[in-house]
């Protein structure tokens, strides 16, 4: 039970944490 919930909750901030990443490098290469 608690295994089928576990990865549904870490996939939550490894997406965001990707997004954030991605959007940091766009905003140097711009400024850059």
């Amino acid at each position: 039970m608690a295994e089928q919930n576990e990865p549904v909750v870490d996939e939550a901030p490894l997406v965001e944490e990707t997004l954030v990443e991605e959007v940091s490098i766009d905003g140097m290469c711009g400024v850059y």
